[in-house]
């Protein structure tokens, strides 16, 4: 069994920061552009940049001062990070114990939780406990299914099993890792065939482990220096943060535009039954205006013209106070830089979900290579145990 050192761990840690700063984020809606920037501590520096070199055991002290002197936020992913690295180097040195107590202070829900477990199943087979090594091995590939290197200590416990002998015990793991392989490759090319399923997942996945093929592959594509899934990671993010925002913004907006809306309404009676007065009242003073051109001395009508008069201006003054039926210019003007600024995020989105689409394209490959070389490993131990089991059923029956 080999010990695994994540070589691209940095990179995975990043990813991690950069999702929960968003998610932190995600609480307020204090800008259009909200930040995604990862907010690193010297100390978080330091870690990462141990991290990203070769392992060496001058970095043991710094890591261990870091886990136990450190208050920095980002201190549960990159602690995590630390204390797998302090327990491989521990495991090559032959320190089981030391490896031990490290792996099991790793969170169970950390992207690092696979490899502590594998490493754990690796510090007790190195201590000669085959049973304890096998147990950790079957308990890591059923959390987390999805993961291939998980998978991968089905196949690994099998060839224990089988190359003791252990017949009955061997082919239920050979059996099982070729059913994983078989159905995670299926869940690829389901996901091949629609990559839209993929979008959601990017943005919730990074954050923590995984249990299915979609986030291990979200993982590897993130792990992937060459890839740009990165990049358009910080960009679904951003951009789904900012329509989070903004739908908050259009809900006020909305509720203002019904409420100006709603005080329409109620004025539409009163709008209505004043302007047919209004008409009235004009075809009526028309009618005056002509009676009195041919009766210049009629005082009643010329009276009765005034006060039509001066009802048509009070008429007019109220039609202006209940305001006209389109939305008020500042509404109209929100309403106009809601849809420019919605307009802008879907094209965010598209360019991201585009990138997103071409590092799907360049990792799928890879991963399927992966499952059909481990269900081509298991199929092999299978076929080895089952000859082998026929050799020993010859030999027992020859005299």
């Amino acid at each position: 069994m080999m010990i695994y050192m994540d070589k691209s761990a940095p990179r995975l840690v990043m990813a991690v920061l950069l999702a929960l700063s968003t998610q932190v984020q995600a609480a307020t809606c204090v800008s259009e552009h909200p930040q995604t920037g990862v907010a690193l501590a010297q100390s978080d520096r330091s870690v990462i940049a141990l991290l990203d070199s070769r392992a060496d055991a001058s970095q043991v002290s710094p890591l261990i001062h870091y886990n136990q002197q450190s208050n920095s936020i980002n201190k549960p992913i990159l602690g995590n990070y630390a204390r797998l690295r302090l327990a491989a180097m521990a495991l090559r040195d032959g320190d089981t114990a030391f490896a031990r107590t490290q792996l099991s202070q790793i969170e169970q829900n950390s992207p690092a939780a696979v490899d502590a477990a594998l490493l754990l199943a690796e510090s007790y087979r190195r201590d000669g406990n085959e049973e304890q090594a096998r147990a950790w091995l079957l308990r890591t590939a059923a959390r987390f299914p999805g993961n291939p290197r998980a998978v991968s200590g089905l196949v690994l416990a099998g060839d224990d099993w089988r190359n003791q002998g252990a017949y009955a015990q061997a082919l239920p793991l050979y059996n099982l890792a070729l059913n994983k392989a078989a159905e995670n490759l299926k869940a690829l090319n389901e996901l091949e065939a629609n990559p839209d399923r993929l979008y959601r997942t990017m943005t919730n996945t990074v954050a923590g482990n995984s249990t299915t093929v979609m986030d291990q592959l979200v993982l590897a594509m993130v792990r992937d220096e060459q890839s740009q899934v990165l990049p358009a990671t910080r960009k679904l993010m951003a951009a789904n943060e900012r329509i989070r925002c903004l739908r908050e913004e259009e809900t006020s907006l909305n509720n203002a535009i019904q409420h100006a809306t709603a005080r329409d309404l109620s004025n539409g009676a009163f709008r209505t039954a004043a302007n047919m007065e209004k008409t009235a009242t004009e075809q009526e003073i028309e009618d005056l205006k002509r009676i009195i051109a041919n009766a210049p001395n009629a005082i009643e009508l010329q009276q009765q013209l005034a006060e039509a008069q001066d009802r048509l201006n009070r008429l007019n003054n109220r039609l202006d106070q209940l305001g006209g039926t389109a939305l008020p210019a500042q509404l109209e003007a929100r309403k106009a830089a809601m849809e420019s600024r919605k307009a802008k995020l879907n094209q965010d989105l598209k360019t991201a979900r585009h990138q997103v689409r071409i590092a799907l394209t360049e990792e799928l490959p890879a991963m399927k290579r992966y499952y059909r070389n481990l269900a081509g490993e298991a199929q092999l131990g299978k076929a080895q145990l089952l000859q082998s089991k026929k050799t020993a059923s010859t030999l027992v029956g020859f005299k």
